[in-house]
């Protein structure tokens, strides 16, 4: 849902469209998603010289529920989607889904220091429909959202499946360790208390009544888990103090008449680290009500759905071990949320 300014590097990303007429390499386009225009803050999607359409990789794919790793060794990005894994190479008209290879009739670009892919071949690699609009030059992607059995599914089950999902590599570092090495490290009360510091987030923060609920008690629980000093970018791609966040949101539950239910199921054996610190957990929601779904659906990737409907993904809480300054107005948590990584796209729950 957010992630802190200066812990997220930009990358970027996606995607190819069909084109009926002839058009000049440098024709942008608008980009939506289930309706919700995409926003490519500071690189556009274009028509290349193939009259296919490129998109910056990492904010569509974001759009998507993907998630995206640059390595610049290999000139190299690779989309982790649903237990899917797309790579593309810059300048190679080869697309690989879990390791079987396709063959674009484009490529995927370098410009201006930003990762172009295709947005047909990769947006459908990823599930999704695409059409196009060649009156507003206009992408139009809908998802497929599948459904989810978990009814009789109990928490050790789900647990299991959890463990199932391959742990996400970083943009800086290959190493990946396991829960056992962090208890090592840390000790397993240590582990704990970082799991409990991840689940207490999201059971917070996603877990809000409009009729019921004090402003003031839940700003106070929400900054446990931030530093005053710095901030972050919501999904609307707004920058906020942590301070002024918080109060954002929490008068938007109000406004915005606001009611999640939400559940995060994990346990000490679904943190690992890649560098940062991950606790890996299946969100199971339900927002029952909301009087400006657009709004939402722009602020949170979690309220691009429909109301009145339970919905579950699985998502990575990363945090980290941030320096409190001597002046910070409020206590924290020794590890502090940093970032929230979708390991599969929301789907509905039958």
């Amino acid at each position: 849902m957010k992630k802190v300014v200066n812990l997220m590097v930009a990358v970027v990303m996606m995607m190819t469209a069909m084109m009926v007429s002839t058009v000049t390499a440098e024709t942008y386009v608008t980009v939506t998603v289930e309706g919700e225009t995409v926003d490519f803050p500071d690189a556009q999607p274009f028509i290349d010289a193939n009259n296919r359409t490129l998109v910056p990789i990492r904010f569509i794919s974001e759009a998507l529920g993907g998630q995206v790793i640059w390595d610049g060794d290999l000139q190299q990005a690779t989309i982790t989607y649903d237990n899917k894994v797309i790579k593309l190479v810059i300048n190679k008209k080869e697309i690989t889904v879990d390791d079987q290879v396709q063959v674009m009739d484009t490529q995927a670009i370098l410009k201006d220091s930003r990762t172009y892919v295709p947005v047909r071949f990769v947006s459908e690699a990823m599930g999704a429909n695409v059409e196009w609009d060649n009156t507003n030059y206009t992408v139009i992607i809908t998802l497929k959202r599948d459904t989810v059995d978990l009814e009789g599914m109990t928490n050790e089950e789900i647990i299991q499946q959890l463990q199932e999902y391959p742990y996400q590599e970083n943009n800086f570092t290959k190493r990946i360790e396991n829960h056992e090495w962090l208890v090592d490290r840390y000790s397993e009360d240590k582990v704990i208390e970082f799991v409990e510091t991840g689940k207490n987030y999201m059971e917070t923060f996603y877990n809000v009544d409009y009729r019921t609920y004090n402003k003031g008690e839940y700003v106070e629980k929400l900054k446990w888990f931030f530093l005053e000093s710095s901030s972050w970018i919501a999904d609307d791609r707004i920058e906020r103090d942590n301070e002024e966040h918080i109060n954002y949101w929490a008068d938007m539950i109000t406004k915005k008449q606001i009611a999640i239910h939400t559940e995060f199921i994990t346990d000490e054996t679904c943190i690992y680290t890649n560098g940062d610190t991950m606790i890996r957990g299946r969100m199971n929601y339900i927002i029952e009500s909301c009087n400006d779904m657009k709004w939402l659906k722009n602020y949170t990737r979690y309220g691009n759905v429909e109301l009145g409907k339970k919905y579950t993904c699985v998502v990575d809480v990363e945090i980290a071990n941030l320096a409190r300054k001597s002046k910070e107005k409020w206590e924290t948590a020794e590890r502090l949320i940093s970032d929230e990584h979708f390991i599969t796209p929301i789907k509905e729950v039958k």
